[in-house]
């Protein structure tokens, strides 16, 4: 389910192999200036480093967003859907309120599950709907978060759907408050997360 507390905020993590010496918040800034030459994945970083060093993740901004205390990042896979409808030739975007901002159904990877699996059971889940069919891959997010002692780095995997319904039952148990169909340019404003937000400008809406 997308239970998280990720706050989903900024531009796309970097990664970099920094000795134990240097996990120091004085050295934020140093850790921060050296981003550039940081690793885009995660797996490319896990790669690279050696014994003695760790992975440090840094945020948008430059800070590192594991440290103090220093929490392992750990890879976490996730899927979930843009169901889209047409009305009146305007594209409907499904979105969902939960913890106080408005999001898209998502949710992890289960056991044995393919992503594409995963995307139509969260969908179905959180939305509270059976027909659902999936158009096309949409792309893929990925956002970091603290989980007890570890930093969960999420990547989602994002799918076009359709779904002939219309009534839907918010999934209260994650906290989802609200299921509404918002015209396609609203929610590329009204998504309470950065990375929603830029999936968004960087996809157009199916033609049919």
């Amino acid at each position: 389910m997308g239970n998280d507390r990720a706050a989903e905020e900024g531009a796309a993590l970097r990664f970099m192999c920094v000795g134990a010496e240097a996990l120091d918040a004085a050295r934020l800034e140093e850790i921060s200036r050296r981003g550039n030459d940081a690793h885009t994945t995660l797996a490319a970083a896990e790669a690279a480093c050696t014994d003695g060093e760790r992975i440090v993740v840094i945020e948008g901004d430059g800070t590192a967003a594991n440290l103090d205390p220093y929490l392992p990042p750990a890879p976490v896979t996730a899927a979930g859907g843009l169901v889209v409808r047409r009305e009146h030739r305007e594209p409907l975007l499904l979105l969902i309120y939960r913890r106080g901002a408005w999001d898209l159904p998502k949710g992890k990877l289960d056991p044995g599950e393919t992503v594409a699996e995963c995307a139509a059971r969260e969908v179905q889940e959180e939305v509270g709907i059976d027909a659902l069919t999936i158009t096309a891959e949409a792309g893929t997010t990925v956002h970091g978060y603290p989980e007890e002692d570890r930093y969960l780095v999420k990547t989602t995997h994002w799918y076009f759907m359709q779904t002939p319904e219309r009534d839907f039952t918010p999934e209260e148990r994650e906290g989802i408050e609200q299921v509404e169909w918002v015209p396609w340019d609203d929610a590329r404003e009204r998504l309470g997360y950065a990375t929603l937000r830029d999936l968004l400008r960087s996809l157009s809406p199916p033609v049919a």
